[in-house]
């Protein structure tokens, strides 16, 4: 058994993947304080800590979406949450057409795409862009 207050002992905030039960699609990255993580556990409804307000809220309160619990695991450092949740509604609340925040991709590696000068495949990035760390080897190329 994990000692919760432990967990939490020299933290304030962690963030928590949370991931659809099921699929195991990942639905978003959020946080957690104490009281959201306590909530949770409590109502097994997935709760979060709105890092810019700081404050705490039930997802989907607003517009009748809700996240069920099944499953909160801890990483091995315990500095971060994976949550796995029963989905009803949509997730994203940017775009509400998406059950994932994660619906624009930046890259997507394709096959033959193992060019050395073209690190980045096909995107187009700022000539201000930090290419800093451009000595790095890519094992697969």
């Amino acid at each position: 058994m994990i000692d919760l207050y432990k967990v939490w002992e020299n933290k304030t905030v962690m963030p928590v993947v949370t991931v659809e039960h099921g699929s195991g699609r990942v639905l978003m990255l959020g946080y957690m304080n104490k009281e959201a993580f306590a909530y949770t556990l409590k109502t097994r409804r997935a709760y979060y800590y709105d890092t810019e307000t700081e404050k705490v809220f039930k997802f989907g309160e607003e517009n009748g979406n809700s996240q069920r619990l099944m499953s909160l695991d801890i990483d091995c450092y315990g500095g971060a949450l994976l949550m796995v949740v029963q989905q009803k509604g949509h997730v994203c609340h940017v775009n509400g057409k998406h059950n994932t925040c994660f619906c624009t991709n930046i890259y997507k590696r394709k096959k033959g795409d193992f060019s050395k000068r073209r690190k980045f495949g096909k995107v187009e990035i700022d000539k201000n862009f930090d290419f800093s760390k451009e000595d790095y080897s890519d094992e697969y190329e």
